[in-house]
């Protein structure tokens, strides 16, 4: 407080008036530092300018409940309505992306928690094939398995005691087996996983993350969706098709492939029209 009051009385020149408080006590603040106010020169007002009146306009205030709600309602009508669709929300095999999530909500939101054997195998499966083509984790078998029984004690936890659990050397062989079909060969040189896809048209927004897309010649060609289910229906299919092409649209790929890492089975699937 001493440092702030001697700044003050050192620093302010003419704009730092003071009074005299003869009473003072000697203890106070005031009384700290000798300031001689009673040596200063009275202030000197004549080279001040003289104040200019500020002529102030009334306005009425015309607002009326009427008039609120007709300025409401054009408020609303020329708000641009905003939709966001996340496609991979659905997928069973695959744990929620919080930054998804914090976009669309201003909700801190974690990641799902795995919920049966067969999620728990998908969600194993996905983070293989992200390794595998990053090059974190080498193209070998039993390195693979190793990894796979990582994970799945990694995640298990969340599982009763009961659940049968997949067997790491099965998942090791369908992630390798799956990245040797000769389509997926050929492009695993230019194939980048996990990325981030965001879109925009007419006030609908797609956010989500493809599992694999090939870049090459500064553009997206191929667009990848690892699936692990076994036996999928007609109409699961067809939810992956469209979750598929809202991914195509968004990052303008030519065309699509569902993979289905336990079928070894490749769908081509073009953009929507």
């Amino acid at each position: 407080m001493t440092q702030f009051w001697y700044v003050a009385c050192t620093r302010a020149h003419d704009l730092l008036v003071l009074p005299f408080i003869p009473q003072a006590s000697k203890n106070s603040w005031f009384s700290s530092i000798d300031l001689r106010q009673n040596e200063l020169p009275e202030i000197d007002l004549a080279g001040l300018p003289e104040p200019a009146p500020r002529i102030t306009q009334l306005i009425e205030n015309r607002q009326s409940p009427d008039v609120f709600a007709a300025e409401r309602q054009r408020v609303e009508e020329s708000v641009t309505s905003i939709h966001w669709r996340r496609p991979s929300d659905h997928d069973p095999d695959r744990l929620g992306d919080p930054l998804e999530c914090k976009v669309v909500s201003e909700l801190v939101i974690e990641h799902q928690d795995v919920v049966a054997a067969g999620a728990l195998r998908g969600t194993i499966l996905h983070k293989l094939m992200e390794e595998l083509l990053t090059g974190e984790l080498r193209s070998d078998k039993q390195a693979v398995v190793c990894r796979a029984d990582i994970l799945l004690a990694q995640l298990a936890s969340c599982l009763s005691s009961e659940t049968s659990l997949p067997a790491p050397a099965e998942m090791a062989e369908t992630a390798l087996q799956a990245l040797a079909l000769p389509e997926i060969a050929a492009l695993r040189h230019i194939l980048v996983p996990e990325m981030a896809v965001w879109g925009a048209r007419d006030g609908l927004f797609i956010s989500g993350r493809a599992d694999a897309l090939s870049i090459g010649d500064n553009r997206i060609d191929v667009a990848i969706d690892w699936k692990s289910d076994i036996n999928p229906t007609a109409s699961v299919r067809s939810a992956y098709i469209e979750q598929l092409q809202d991914y195509l649209e968004a990052t303008g790929a030519r065309r699509g492939a569902l993979v289905f890492l336990s079928l070894r089975e490749i769908t081509w699937i073009p953009p929507k029209q």
